[in-house]
């Protein structure tokens, strides 16, 4: 016999387990962190999410009448001072930075802040569509009176 036989005995019926499975410290990797979300998380998000839209809303609309005012100005744009011009651009800009704000926001879907100032765009191309036409319409009508309609001489006057 070996000396490992010895300690070996099998004729001995194991023991049944009694009490808790010891389980390891690590956690599982199904375990997450997360914590289950309150009514009062789940409110705070909601307003939280409604007061940046209608932030995105008062600051878009306020950026939408001075950019429908800066289109209907008719001044010339060799007549424009430094200040107009200045606000012109700043416009423009704070356009810029609510349309990134706004795409980068994940409560939003993609690419509204740009859909919004596209949307504004196609109708400012448009309306200017029909202010050249009702323009050229004008001036047609002027050309067809100077033009094809002379006036006819006066019939007092002398001729030689």
């Amino acid at each position: 016999m070996s000396p490992f036989e010895d300690d070996y005995d099998t004729n001995v019926e194991p023991k049944p387990k009694v009490g808790l499975k010891n389980i390891s410290s690590q956690k599982s990797m199904f375990d997450t962190d997360d914590k289950k979300v309150t009514q009062q998380d789940f409110d705070n998000k909601i307003k939280s999410i409604q007061e940046s839209k209608s932030s995105y809303k008062k600051r878009s609309a306020d950026l939408v009448l001075k950019f429908k005012k800066i289109m209907s100005d008719k001044t010339l744009k060799q007549n424009k001072n430094v200040f107009v011009v200045e606000m012109e651009k700043e416009v423009v800009l704070e356009m810029i930075k609510l349309a990134i704000e706004i795409n980068n926001d994940v409560d939003e879907e993609d690419g509204m802040g740009s859909m919004s100032w596209i949307t504004l765009l196609l109708q400012q191309v448009i309306a200017q569509k029909d202010r050249i036409n009702e323009l050229e319409y004008q001036l047609f009508q002027l050309k067809k009176i100077l033009v094809v309609e002379p006036t006819p001489p006066d019939p007092l006057q002398k001729t030689t």
